[in-house]
């Protein structure tokens, strides 16, 4: 799939993963399999797509004339190159990349790269996609709708944004947050989320007595600590370090 990033850096994290790894025997595409199954099996994608084995036709490419499988992976949390190359056992040695994707195509042509007849190995369609899990996110038009930027409401446009964020506020400490979304909706999308998170995300008593309500996990990439949690805490979300508040967090939720 051709993409304007050509590498990243090993602590790079994106969310979704452009890669094609060379598998020059058997034995070793089939240990790259069972290792994407694995962490399929944890629960870790929110799309996996592993294409067939194919013969690269590039002479100025790392590829050229070595058998190789493209993948397009989806996390639901935002994974580092260092651990997908450790996760997936990818030898580097054996020739790889590992890119985020591309935004700028649509996850349609994603795939469609990715399981062409172009280069295959095989001639069978049914030998084109070798593994695939979990459904392909639709791209905008298909069921999303992505158009400009929000307008203000006639509300928004006669209030200061002090006065908004005021009102808006109000409005979600009485739980009537579709009626904050129709009055000011351009500012909604903006605030609306941080708005609901400092309403929400109040200490609790624990035992009657709670000091720090934050669980700390340390490691080093790769080690398995989004898996554990994910094993433990099947809904938990990340923190971004950025902001004070857990974005999109909804305690009536999760």
């Amino acid at each position: 799939m051709s993409t304007t990033i050509k590498t990243v850096g090993y602590n790079h994290e994106d969310r979704q993963w452009d890669a094609r790894v060379n598998v020059q025997d058997d034995e070793y595409l089939q240990n790259v399999l069972e290792s994407i199954m694995l962490e399929n099996a944890k629960g870790k994608f929110k799309y996996i797509l592993v294409g067939g084995v194919e013969i690269g036709t590039l002479p100025n490419q790392t590829d050229y004339q070595v058998k190789h499988v493209h993948i397009a992976a989806v996390f639901h949390n935002g994974c580092s190159k260092s651990s997908i190359i450790k996760n997936w056992n990818i030898v580097e040695g054996n020739g790889y990349y590992l890119v985020p994707r591309d935004r700028s195509l649509p996850y349609k042509g994603w795939k469609d790269h990715h399981t062409k007849e172009f280069s295959k190995i095989s001639k069978e369609s049914k030998d084109w996609i070798l593994y695939e899990e979990c459904e392909l996110p639709l791209d905008a038009g298909k069921g999303i709708k992505r158009t400009g930027p929000v307008l203000r409401s006639e509300n928004e446009k006669k209030m200061k944004t002090d006065e908004v964020i005021i009102d808006m506020r109000r409005l979600l400490e009485e739980g009537k947050a579709d009626e904050a979304f129709q009055m000011y909706p351009r500012n909604y999308m903006i605030y609306g989320e941080k708005i609901k998170a400092m309403i929400h995300q109040k200490k609790k008593a624990f035992f009657g007595k709670h000091t720090d309500p934050h669980l700390y996990l340390y490691g080093y990439p790769g080690t398995g600590k989004t898996s554990l949690f994910q094993f433990i805490y099947g809904d938990f979300y990340k923190k971004n370090l950025e902001n004070r508040f857990w974005d999109l967090y909804d305690e009536e939720i999760l």
